[in-house]
């Protein structure tokens, strides 16, 4: 069967890409073997110096913080705006190199820091462009058995991760990407983009365009679900039990 190819730019710090997690874990369980996931590191915040999202109109973190509450109340993600003002990040940058550093270890280890970094911002309140707050990300998922933490940090303050990372912004530039989460999907040597965050009805709809017999409607078993992942938020858990209502931005 045909493989969809899907180019994921996103960025730890994103808050629409966390709000999407529900959906695209959905979209990924369904498609199993047919999904071939590359992540592309965006870099959303170098520095407060040079930021400036104009469409959101933010320039200084305590405007990140109605952002993130929108982002919470229309997905219903657990997401903690305050850290906007408790304790602000300067920079995701260090973030997108550690899941670069972890992914030389194995695809597990990039996607399990990837997941780590998210949930300590958006959940816990804890700053992700803090080096010891990434290295104790890091302790955890040695602990866990899915990374060797001495290599990951010895790759991470490597020339090699950041010239990893330059080539992600690079490529992120060159697509003309200005927004996460996009996924740029290449199927049958046509390449299809969803920018944004989006209800699992318009991934349905996408993919149907893509291959018209493909099913994604199918009952899935909460079981097997929650055995698929190593952890869930309610939300994530609702995206298979409860019909969406949500709204696209």
């Amino acid at each position: 069967m045909e493989i969809f190819k899907i180019a994921y730019y996103t960025d730890p710090l994103c808050c629409w890409s966390w709000a999407f997690e529900p959906q695209f874990r959905k979209l990924r369980y369904l498609l199993k073997d047919r999904l071939q996931l590359t992540y592309v590191m965006g870099g959303l915040l170098g520095d407060w110096q040079s930021f400036n999202d104009k469409m959101n109109d933010i320039a200084r973190p305590a405007q990140f913080g109605p952002l993130w509450m929108q982002a919470r109340v229309l997905s219903g993600q657990p997401i903690d705006e305050n850290i906007w003002i408790s304790n602000p990040i300067d920079t995701s940058y260090l973030a997108c190199m550690a899941v670069k550093a972890a992914g030389l270890q194995s695809k597990v280890a990039e996607e399990a820091m990837l997941r780590k970094l998210r949930e300590a911002v958006m959940m816990n309140k804890k700053n992700i462009g803090d080096v010891e707050v990434i290295l104790e990300i890091a302790d955890e998922l040695e602990q866990n058995r899915v990374l060797k933490k001495g290599k990951f940090e010895e790759d991470f303050f490597s020339d090699k991760i950041s010239e990893l990372f330059k080539q992600d912004l690079d490529r992120t530039r060159a697509m003309g990407i200005t927004r996460f989460p996009t996924l740029l999907i290449t199927y049958k040597e046509k390449t299809y983009q969803i920018t944004g965050y989006r209800p699992f009805h318009e991934l349905v709809k996408t993919f149907s365009v893509m291959d018209e017999n493909l099913e994604l409607d199918t009952p899935v078993d909460k079981e097997e679900y929650l055995n698929s992942w190593e952890n869930l938020t309610p939300r994530e858990l609702s995206e298979i039990t409860t019909v969406s209502k949500e709204l696209t931005v």
